[in-house]
C-alpha cells in the first residue's frame, strides 16, 4: 500500500472558543459566558459579520506582510456552523519559482507578490453552551490560528469589551469512543534507517512498506488503548520504532471510519493536530471543500459527544 505523501502534508488543528467576563463574581469557571448571550451579542453573529466583512477582497497587513481573505464560505444560521476557506499569503521577499521537472526557473516572485494558501476552517457554536469548537487547516505544519485570532479577537473586543479565548483542543478529549478501535497500521515518520527494526517489531506484524507496519494475516496490531497502556507489547514496539524516526502514528478503524493518532513520546503535542485521511479528496494538492466538510464535521462530532453529553448536539450536514 503506497503512502499518500500529499495527504500527510495536511492536518486539522481543533481549538476551543470561550469568552471570559471578568465582571462576573464567583469562581473562575463561572466567569465564562454563554456564547449566544454576550449581553446583546451572540458569538455566532459576531463571527459571521467579521468573515463577511473580509471576503470581498484581499487585505494587507503591512507590519507582518500578510495578505488574507475569506472565500467559499457557508453560513448555516439554524445549525450555527460556518465553513469555508481562509486564504492567507506572505509578501515582501523576492524568490525564484522553479519547475521541479526541468529544474529551471519558471518565473521570479517579486517582493510585492504573495503565494496564497487555501486554509480550510470550520466553526460550530451551539446555543446555550459556553464552549464552541473551531477547526483550522494546517499545511506542512503551518497554520493560520494566530493570524485569525489576532484579527477576530480585536474585532470582538471592540464590540463586546469581553475577552475571547481560543486555546488548542487536544484530541484526547474525544478519544474515548475510539479506545476500542482496531489498529490497522503503524506509521513511522521522518524515517532514518532500517537496521534491525523489523526484528524488534515482528511480534506485531510485518514491514510492508518502508514507513508502514501492518498486522499479520488474521491478526491484530491491538486496540488504541493498548498503545497507551504502559508496559504493553504495543508500547514496547513503539519505543523500538522511535529509535529510527521522530514520530510514530497508528491508524485506528471503527465501523469503517479511520483516524490517525500519534503515540509514543510525542503524542501529547501531536494530539492537538489530526492528520488528514485518504477520505479527503485533493485538488492540485489542496483539500477539496466538500469532502473536507464531511471529514471535519466527523471530528467536530467526536468532540461534541464528550463536550455536550446528553444534549444531542451532533452536527448534521
Amino acid at each position: 500500500m503506497a503512502v499518500n505523501k500529499e495527504v500527510g502534508m495536511h492536518a486539522i488543528a481543533p481549538y476551543l472558543f470561550r469568552v471570559f467576563n471578568k465582571d462576573i463574581n464567583g469562581p473562575v469557571e463561572k466567569r465564562y459566558s454563554t456564547l449566544d448571550k454576550l449581553g446583546s451579542h451572540d458569538l455566532y453573529d459576531l463571527l459571521k459579520r467579521f468573515i463577511k466583512a473580509n471576503q470581498s477582497q484581499y487585505i494587507m497587513i503591512e507590519e507582518s506582510k500578510h495578505v488574507y481573505m475569506f472565500s467559499d464560505v457557508t453560513f448555516d444560521d439554524n445549525k450555527r456552523y460556518i465553513s469555508g476557506i481562509f486564504n492567507v499569503g506572505i509578501y515582501g521577499v523576492r524568490t525564484d519559482i522553479i519547475n521541479i521537472t526541468t529544474g529551471s526557473v519558471d518565473f521570479e516572485k517579486a517582493k510585492n507578490n504573495a503565494e496564497i494558501i487555501k486554509h480550510y476552517v470550520q466553526f460550530y457554536i451551539p446555543k446555550g453552551v459556553n464552549e464552541a469548537i473551531a477547526c483550522m487547516h494546517t499545511f506542512r505544519g503551518t497554520g493560520v490560528k494566530t493570524l485569525f485570532y489576532d484579527l477576530f479577537s480585536a474585532d470582538f473586543k471592540s464590540k463586546t469589551n469581553l475577552t475571547l479565548q481560543m486555546n488548542p483542543l487536544s484530541y484526547d478529549k474525544a478519544m474515548s469512543s475510539w479506545m476500542d478501535g482496531e489498529a490497522k497500521e503503524l506509521k513511522l515518520t521522518k524515517f532514518e534507517g532500517v537496521s534491525d527494526i523489523a526484528d524488534q517489531i515482528r511480534k506485531l506484524g510485518h514491514n510492508e512498506k518502508e514507513l508502514i507496519i501492518k498486522p499479520k494475516r488474521n491478526k491484530s496490531l491491538g486496540k488504541l488503548r493498548d498503545f497507551l497502556s504502559p508496559g504493553s507489547e504495543q508500547v514496547k514496539a513503539i519505543e523500538a520504532m522511535e529509535k529510527f524516526g521522530s514520530q510514530v502514528k497508528t491508524v485506528i478503524e471503527i465501523n469503517g471510519k479511520r483516524r490517525t493518532f500519534s503515540v509514543g513520546r510525542h503524542k501529547t503535542a501531536a494530539l492537538c493536530e489530526i492528520e488528514m485521511t485518504d477520505s479527503v479528496e485533493l485538488n492540485d494538492g489542496m483539500p477539496e471543500l466538500k469532502s473536507m466538510n464531511i471529514w471535519v464535521t466527523e471530528i467536530i462530532n467526536d468532540f461534541a459527544y464528550v463536550m455536550y453529553p446528553g444534549m444531542d448536539m451532533e452536527l448534521k450536514l
